[in-house]
């Protein structure tokens, strides 16, 4: 029994006898005008009254107070505890029966309110866990927000230990410091982990302990312990805190067990995307490096069984043949090593202060075999600003989005590239005529793999589809948007932003004026 709770029934006792006291008191004042039986019915109301309002205890002394009273002051003879007529008996067995019913319907009154109560306390708190817990992601923010509710439920310092590995039934290394440091507690800890049952203080197990321990129990294992040293220390949690921290130690446990459930499909998930990356990329590998090699092989084995019997434009045609492969090569190789950089992000800009043409010119050049059959028309007005972008990676967004544009329309289709500032960034342009990209497929194209539904050349199927990936890895490094529209006269039109947000500018311009 606590000290609030033993001075609270004290009061009560000595409630009881004050009642008794004034209703004695009165009725004596009044006792020539008062016949016997309203006598009775007056400390029958303050048994009943006593009965209403304190537990059976202090109930049952005053029923025998107020028949000791009414006997000795106004059951003749006076101040005897002699009874003249039997009748009077009847009287004391009413009141003495009216109080112990009335004291067992209000006990049990009181207690189904009391259990009302806590049921409401208790279900209060593990709502606002639950709602917590609902707005928290990461296991961190829910051992806080874990240790403050239970801390708050049995009035304590609250330490949380986890086990070291998940799946893990051994008992973790206990902390040696803090709470730990006790030997009693580190028991407590250990009782409590291997049974899965609350220790210490209040509890039936390990009650010598300084601290409460809550397991974190689910039906196969224990996830971990709380331990509560309560304030003050040696207080005794009472039997309504420990149901309150029990019951809030299940809803802890099961947001834990599906955050380790979520972080472990999770992993999962990672693993089955990397093991598929893994796979494609094998599979571009052995795939789309055959083509060309094999043309190659095949260029180069004729050149030396026939070196002299070819004509120069025949030895010509199969020199420019193998160049052309082993560009396409080095595009592809390029491409795969791009796109591993960019899932591992570890794609790194370094961002200076370039005009945009020289980006766009070496592009050009470098596709100048594919772009053959495409008249290019190119737009950049002369006021165009300098863009602080990595030189590199922009011509490779451009050598991929006119590759693309070459690649998926018919020859003879002009391939157009505009420029213009706007809004503090600068927006491009690479637009072609050919069939164009269905709405629905607008954001599927910047997938992994993704090829075009459309393609109905050989050529169009070769690729790792991995272009347009890189393009949007590469212009969200810089700070921008890439997208693709469908023009008024039809093909697609790749539009991206780049920022003009970068290194200042003044150093920049001393160099290009330099140059």
């Amino acid at each position: 029994m606590t000290s609030g709770g033993s001075g609270r029934r004290w009061r009560e006792y000595a409630g009881a006898v004050v009642l008794v006291a004034l209703t004695s008191a009165g009725c004596l004042a009044l006792r020539s005008r008062l016949q016997t039986t309203d006598v009775a019915m007056l400390f029958l109301l303050a048994v009943v009254f006593a009965a209403a309002r304190w537990r059976r205890g202090p109930a049952l002394t005053a029923t025998l107070l107020s028949i000791a009273a009414f006997d000795y002051g106004f059951v003749p003879p006076y101040y005897t505890f002699n009874v003249a007529e039997t009748a009077y008996f009847l009287t004391f067995a009413v009141m003495l029966a009216v109080a112990l019913v009335m004291g067992r319907l209000t006990a049990r009154i009181r207690e189904q309110a009391e259990e009302s109560q806590e049921r409401e306390r208790r279900t209060a708190a593990c709502y606002d866990l639950s709602r917590e817990l609902a707005e928290t992601t990461g296991r961190d923010l829910q051992l806080e927000l874990i240790s403050r509710h239970i801390g708050r439920a049995l009035g304590g310092e609250v330490t949380v230990v986890l086990g070291e590995k998940e799946g893990e039934r051994r008992e973790p290394p206990w902390p040696t410091g803090g709470v730990f440091e006790n030997f009693t507690v580190r028991v407590a800890a250990a009782w409590a982990w291997d049974h899965g049952a609350a220790a210490g203080p209040g509890t039936a197990h390990c009650a010598e302990a300084e601290a409460c321990v809550v397991p974190l129990r689910t039906v196969k294992r224990t996830l971990g312990v709380v331990v509560v040293l309560p304030m003050p220390p040696g207080r005794i949690p009472s039997e309504s805190e420990w149901s309150t921290a029990n019951a809030l130690a299940e809803q802890a446990t099961a947001a834990l067990e599906r955050s380790i459930l979520a972080e472990r499909h999770e992993g999962a998930r990672i693993e089955v995307e990397a093991e598929r990356l893994r796979t494609a990329l094998l599979s571009s590998l052995s795939h789309d490096l055959r083509t060309p090699l094999a043309t190659i092989e095949g260029s180069a084995t004729s050149l030396l069984q026939e070196p002299a019997g070819l004509p120069a434009e025949a030895r010509r045609e199969l020199a420019e043949t193998i160049v052309e492969e082993s560009r396409r090569m080095t595009r592809l190789v390029s491409n795969l090593l791009d796109m591993v950089r960019v899932e591992a992000g570890g794609l790194a800009v370094h961002k200076s202060w370039q005009p945009l043409e020289e980006a766009l010119g070496v592009a050009l050049l470098r596709l100048d075999g594919p772009l053959r059959a495409h008249p290019v028309v190119a737009h950049l007005p002369a006021d165009l600003p300098l863009v602080p972008i990595d030189e590199l990676l922009i011509e490779q967004v451009f050598i991929n989005l006119l590759e693309n544009a070459a690649k998926y329309t018919p020859p003879g289709t002009p391939i157009t590239i505009e420029a213009s500032a706007q809004d503090g960034a600068v927006l491009v342009e690479v637009a072609d005529r050919g069939p164009g990209i269905p709405p629905e497929a607008r954001e599927a194209v910047f997938r992994k793999f993704f090829r075009s539904p459309q393609a109905d050349h050989p050529e169009q199927s070769m690729g790792a589809g991995l272009g347009l990936t890189i393009c949007r890895g590469i212009i969200t490094a810089h700070g921008g948007k890439i997208w693709v529209e469908t023009p008024a006269a039809g093909g697609a039109a790749f539009r991206f932003t780049l920022p003009l947000d970068g290194p200042p500018l003044g150093a920049a311009l001393t160099d290009v004026a330099q140059d």
